[in-house]
């Protein structure tokens, strides 16, 4: 068997080191028998679309012709090789594979004939450089190798996505001696193999439909078009630049690779980014009347297989991280269409609008979150780019927003308090990030993320010199504070929530009950909550949320240690009204145990939130086997998935390192750390 794009190893769910071509020494990795993949590696870059090409060697699903919302699903051979007069598909070999995204490296093994392939595909995607990774196109090299003691002739016959036969999309094959056989993507390409001998191929797929229609039925214009005239244009300009833009995606991943992080890690961070090939989107100004900037508008969906809703605030507060720390130019753009769509009392909408609408912004969900997190952002963002120009011209609108949410302190006490708006008997909307488990009163979640809001407040005041508002927040946040612990400390961790007014309170544990104290570990900014009651909450944490599953932290646990019931009690006008199927109480969230697991780091218990970060990792990666296709929510006894296909906040993962090293974000961009280092081999690779 050929041992190009890597070596192979037995197919096993399992951490190995991988010698794999473009790496200069053995890389970690888990190498998937193709056949038992729970979704492959999406082929495409920064609003270009994708297809993912399956573990069986078939393409899967395309959103490349603006099939976005749900992408088309495919299903089908796109290589089959013609030896002995007999056609034979991909997907008729066994196949064992190894995905690092944006890279696919597969090997197939022909039963039909002593043939072998070895496959690598990627799309570009290079750190730190947004254009070259709004490239649609996939490259494609493979190794044909006879292993038989006779010559053999192979007609390759490649039908990659097809473009609908209405419509001005374009699609095209170039390569190697590749002859096109229609003018829609489809070519064959004949190769002669002596016995024992390997030849290599390579071809370029590209695609071109700038013009699309969003779900609010709204025309649009994909950036790409500003860059290409045409799908001939990116074709060409795509596989002249072939071993570039390989080297240069190639670079990035083996500084990851090359760094002490554990393997699983080291491995997360890498396919964690599949969701800016899956789930953005990229349009360009063409007119004048257009608000946003020369630059584009690019979005990042919630998902856009799972839960369709545009740049959903909640989701980003967990997974907008590299896109603030690898594209922040592309962070900017995302922030002034929040700003543009905020209202006159200063409320930033939750979305700008459901499927792949952009244009349609929901205001009053999950508000009691909202505007206080994008204040934040705004904090995030001068801290990753040091440029007060920057913050200031953001200040106003952040300013607006924490006062926004000083309407939502229903009792005076300087909290935001929970504004659940279900009906009796009935769980959505909840009005914060856990949107089918209503909470009441005070809760440790939302009131914790609004003192970190003011902390952050208070810095961004402070930078611009606006002393009167850096004052009302530190005036905001010490009176919360105080209420804080009265309201929801129990003598050993937060309790869930507590509604003195209607007296009723909930002391269910919550996993993630510390969300304030990520916040300001992330921002740089001082605890908001003492030091010695945060040590025993995450000590109880451990005790309740760990304890109760192998996959990280269950979301909700009673205070006798057992998983909360999926039913919730509630009381309106002294009666209990009991609603069934609350699955986010008794399940695990993905991307909150992510920074549950970090506040774990950030306070010194490294190892427990090391643990806690492999095993939720582990369950999708290893368990599931999707680490291209990540869920929302997974099931805490048996570690599978329960809801939320390709999700925008599992790119939390970027913050592990930096809650590893004790960092904030001022620290994790400077030269040297890895960050830094992450970068600067695109940037040499570019300049030779």
């Amino acid at each position: 068997m050929t041992t190009w794009p890597f070596t192979p190893h037995q197919a096993k769910r399992d951490w190995v080191m991988i010698e794999a071509d473009g790496f200069d020494a053995p890389v970690p990795g888990c190498i998937y028998d193709g056949s038992r993949l729970d979704g492959g590696v999406p082929l495409g870059g920064l609003g270009t679309g994708y297809f993912t090409l399956e573990g069986t060697g078939k393409i899967g699903f395309c959103s490349v012709y603006n099939d976005i919302v749900p992408p088309r699903s495919e299903d089908r051979d796109w290589l089959t090789v013609k030896v002995a007069g007999r056609g034979v598909p991909l997907s008729s070999a066994d196949i064992i594979y190894w995905g690092h995204f944006p890279v696919v490296d597969l090997i197939a093994q022909f039963a039909e004939a002593p043939l072998s392939v070895g496959l690598r595909a990627f799309s570009p995607f290079i750190l730190g450089n947004a254009p070259d990774s709004n490239i649609p196109a996939a490259l494609f090299e493979i190794a044909l190798s006879n292993h038989g003691e006779e010559p053999l002739t192979l007609d390759l016959a490649i039908t990659l996505p097809q473009p609908p036969t209405s419509g001005k999309a374009e699609a095209t094959l170039v390569g190697d001696s590749l002859r096109l056989v229609t003018d829609r993507g489809e070519g064959l390409l004949t190769v002669q193999l002596a016995p024992g001998e390997s030849q290599r191929r390579r071809f370029v797929f590209a695609w071109y439909a700038p013009f699309w229609r969003d779900s609010g039925n709204e025309s649009h214009v994909h950036q790409y078009s500003r860059r290409y005239a045409d799908v001939t244009a990116v074709a060409e300009d795509a596989l002249v630049r072939f071993d570039s833009l390989l080297d240069r995606t190639l670079a990035w991943q083996a500084e990851i690779y090359r760094s002490d992080l554990p393997m699983w890690l080291r491995d997360a961070l890498i396919q964690g980014l599949y969701s800016l090939g899956k789930n953005t989107v990229w349009i360009a100004k063409t007119r004048k009347d257009e608000w946003w900037g020369d630059g584009g508008w690019f979005t990042h969906n919630e998902s856009h297989t799972g839960c369709p809703i545009t740049e959903t605030m909640v989701c980003r507060m967990h997974g907008h991280f590299p896109a603030l720390f690898f594209f922040p130019d592309l962070e900017v753009s995302t922030l002034e269409a929040f700003r543009h769509f905020q209202i006159n009392d200063g409320e930033i909408p939750f979305s700008y609008g459901r499927e792949t609408s952009m244009r349609d912004p929901r205001y009053h969900c999950q508000h009691p979150l909202n505007s206080g997190q994008y204040a934040q952002m705004i904090y995030r963002l001068y801290r990753r780019t040091g440029d007060e120009g920057l913050l200031k011209a953001f200040y106003d609108s952040a300013k607006r927003a924490v006062r926004y949410q000083f309407s939502l302190d229903d009792d005076d006490d300087g909290l935001v308090n929970d504004q659940a708006h279900v009906a009796p008997t009935e769980l959505w909307p909840a009005n914060q990030f856990y949107d089918i488990w209503p909470w009441w009163g005070t809760s440790a979640y939302v009131a914790g993320t609004w003192l970190a809001t003011l902390a952050c407040g208070q810095a961004m005041a402070e930078v611009v010199g606006d002393d009167a508002f850096a004052e009302e927040c530190r005036s905001w946040l010490e009176r919360g504070q105080v209420a804080y612990q009265e309201k929801l400390w129990t003598g050993s961790y937060y309790r869930l929530w507590n509604d003195p007014g209607n007296r009723r309170a909930n002391d269910v544990s919550l996993g993630n009950q510390l969300m304030a104290q990520w916040c300001v570990k992330v921002a740089g900014l001082p605890d908001v909550l003492p030091e010695d009651r945060v040590r025993l909450a995450l000590e109880t944490v451990e005790r309740l949320n760990m304890a109760a599953t192998p996959y990280g932290l269950v979301n909700g646990v009673t205070p006798a240690g057992e998983r909360y019931d999926s039913t919730a009690e509630r009381t309106f006008d002294g009666v209990v009204e009991i609603a069934a199927g609350n699955d986010h109480a008794k399940q695990t969230f993905v991307g909150e145990t992510l920074c549950a697991a970090m506040t774990f780091m950030f306070h010194g218990y490294t190892e427990t939130g090391l643990e806690i970060g492999r095993r939720v990792y582990e369950a999708i990666s290893l368990k599931s086997a999707s680490p291209w296709n990540q869920r929302c929510l997974i099931d805490a006894e048996s570690g599978l998935p329960v809801w939320g296909d390709d999700y925008y906040s599992n790119m939390a993962i970027w913050v592990v390192p930096m809650a590893l090293a004790g960092q904030s974000i001022g620290d994790f961009v400077e030269s040297g750390g890895l960050l830094d280092r992450v970068l600067n081999p695109a940037v040499l690779k570019e300049l030779e």
